[in-house]
């Protein structure tokens, strides 16, 4: 009403509805929020009355649930994120990385890291990336430098705090940083869908986050839960848990398999039930908060369960219990063995060891190369001893000749080099010259190693087979796995 018409009127001497009533009375007022580069209209109970009033005996909705029999093949994350996020960060450290404009990997830096990781998942690992991204452990090398700018460089501080934390922190920086961030828009995320941002509608990620996790506090200790029913249990409960004002049609959604518009209250299984799967089977599993288990082995998991972990980030009970992690080990082939747990200790051993193979432990080897690399980072060689003599323990002393060693190649430089390739044998010196005179076939020997003998690298030998067959040469293949036939 206008102020005309109010004056006329007077609509608080006979309000037409209880709200009306309060909002004429002073309890309740009228505003505006903004979401995104939108306004929308709010109505709200000022600060000062919301003091004295009394807190309703519900806050929210609860679901019920009932315990299912441990599945047949439980599958379990444990801290394989964390040791994760810590290859990465080392990579970042020790590799030089530029995003595109598009803010996307190159791709070579994506295949190699994936190697290292306990689990190459891409979903996963965009995940990861947008986490460390995230709480700021990432910083871009200054433009003055030619061959340094742009460079994604670990932040020393945040990186070191976080490494050293012990491991319940260190996880639950990561599920903090997840729970309360609103870039990762986890709907956009679920691969069975495809929404359209049109700009004509919006999801709030954080809301539907939060009242799954709020949902999840009725599980009990290790207990196993069927997923199919914690997904019935929100529909019947909370089915409006994402969308506050119910609106199931304005939201432009499709079916990732059939292309068709997920539309209406029907689709809620489809959209809904989709996003609370992807939320207890991806990051909730990723980071550790939850167990997962099917019935078949390789089938898509049916059944849950709410991992101490979790418990603790819920603050359900205490962080479990951590023990004490073992130390390095030092090997005399200089493979440095590290466990998991030693997160910090890895990360500073990545700096001057070359990474061998990831599990538990880790392992790492200590080659000319990476102590090259290290020197380049600023670390000489008498601290890469006292960091090795620290980390193997007390009672472990450095082998005396890795010591004598790492000394003689700063002294003199690499003097030995060891690398895999295959050996060539031909049947006479002319048939080398031959070999060795075609441009195809010389361009595929990596070093001619003897009159009739030559040195080929193991990812040409299928493209030599062929030029030699070209030339009317049958190659005989000896022990040789079939790779990179095509």
């Amino acid at each position: 009403m206008g102020p005309a018409r109010l004056q006329r009127e007077q609509p608080w001497e006979a309000p037409v509805s209880t709200a009306e009533a309060l909002y004429y009375s002073g309890f309740v007022y009228r505003g505006f929020e903004m979401a995104g580069d939108q306004a929308y209209e709010v109505v709200f109970v000022p600060s000062e009355l919301r003091a004295q009033l009394p807190l309703p005996t519900s806050m929210a909705p609860v679901i019920n649930l009932n315990p299912t029999p441990a599945p047949a093949v439980p599958c379990s994350a444990g801290d394989i994120l964390l040791d994760d996020a810590c290859t990465l960060l080392a990579y970042l450290q020790n590799e030089q990385i530029r995003l595109s404009p598009e803010g996307m990997w190159p791709a070579r830096h994506t295949a190699r890291l994936a190697q290292r990781l306990h689990d190459p998942d891409a979903d996963r690992l965009s995940f990861l990336r947008h986490l460390i991204q995230r709480v700021g452990w990432l910083r871009s090398s200054p433009s003055g430098s030619r061959t340094e700018a742009g460079l994604l460089r670990p932040d020393p501080g945040s990186v070191t705090a976080w490494l050293q934390s012990p491991v319940s922190q260190q996880r639950a920086a990561l599920a903090r940083a997840w729970r309360e961030d609103s870039t990762w828009n986890d709907l956009f995320r679920v691969s069975a869908l495809h929404p359209e941002d049109t700009g004509a509608w919006h999801n709030d990620p954080l809301r539907a986050r939060r009242a799954v996790l709020g949902h999840l506090r009725v599980c009990e200790p290790a207990t196993w839960y069927e997923l199919d029913d914690f997904i019935a249990a929100i529909k019947h409960a909370d089915p409006d848990f994402q969308r506050p004002g119910g609106d199931y049609t304005t939201w432009y959604i499709r079916d990732a398999a059939t292309d068709a518009y997920l539309s209406g209250f029907e689709s809620w299984d489809s959209v809904e039930g989709a996003l609370i799967r992807y939320l207890v089977t991806g990051p909730l599993f990723w980071l550790g908060l939850t167990d997962l288990g099917s019935a078949v082995p390789g089938e898509p998991p049916t059944a849950f369960l709410l991992t101490p972990a979790g418990q603790a980030f819920l603050g359900l009970d205490d962080p479990p219990a951590e023990g004490e992690s073992p130390p390095l080990v030092l090997r005399p082939g200089f493979t440095v063995l590290v466990p998991p747990a030693q997160r910090y200790e890895r990360f500073q051993l990545a700096r001057i060891a070359r990474w061998v193979s990831t599990g538990d432990p880790f392992v790492y080897r200590l080659t000319p190369t990476s102590l090259q690399r290290a020197r380049d980072q600023g670390i000489p060689v008498t601290r890469v001893l006292e960091f090795l003599d620290q980390a193997a323990g007390a009672g472990t002393p450095l082998l005396r000749f890795v010591e004598a060693a790492l000394l003689r190649w700063e002294a003199r430089g690499m003097e030995v080099r060891l690398e895999r390739a295959l050996l060539l044998r031909l049947s006479s010196e002319e048939l080398m010259v031959q070999l060795m005179s075609h441009s195809r076939t010389r361009r595929l020997i990596a070093e001619q190693i003897g009159p009739a003998a030559a040195l080929v690298r193991e990812s040409d030998w299928t493209r030599l087979v062929v030029a030699l067959g070209e030339m009317g040469l049958l190659t005989d293949v000896i022990d040789v796995e079939e790779t990179n036939v095509d």
